[in-house]
């Protein structure tokens, strides 16, 4: 067998060619609303924010304008205060804004006795359930 023969190659000198400079591209930014103590069930509220998480948010608070549930009052209270931060606070355009997350965790538990019931239903306590709502926003700086 003949020998192995390394092949060496030489470079190329290519002209460096310019990366394209983007346009101006208006910067987004992302706004946090929280809750921590919402008096309603979490299971609740999660069936109503689920619908609205899909839809842009002055759709949604539109939508849930019509919504004949407590949890779709509160959910929309939420909705517009995050907006209004959103505008006021961090300059956002309020037409550009997009829902990142809503997400709603447990929060504290109340639990009471209920007399009427005796032993049944773990033994009378009646445990009163409360939410922790986060929404986050993302939307582009208004040009103001």
């Amino acid at each position: 067998m003949p020998p192995r023969v390394k092949k060496t190659t030489t470079p190329v000198e290519t002209a460096p060619v310019a990366a394209p400079v983007p346009a101006a591209a208006p910067s987004s930014k992302m706004v946090k609303y929280r809750h921590p103590n919402l008096k309603i069930s979490p299971r609740k509220l999660r069936l109503v924010a689920s619908s609205a998480k899909k839809l842009l948010p002055a759709e949604a608070v539109s939508r849930l304008h019509f919504t004949n549930s407590s949890a779709a009052r509160i959910l929309t209270k939420a909705i517009q205060s995050a907006i209004a931060d959103a505008k006021n606070n961090h300059h956002l355009s309020p037409s550009s804004l997009t829902f990142n997350t809503i997400m709603v965790d447990e929060g504290q538990k109340i639990k009471r006795m209920d007399k009427s019931h005796g032993s049944r239903f773990a033994r009378g306590i009646r445990v009163k359930r409360h939410s922790r709502l986060t929404i986050i926003l993302s939307g582009t700086i208004s040009s103001q």
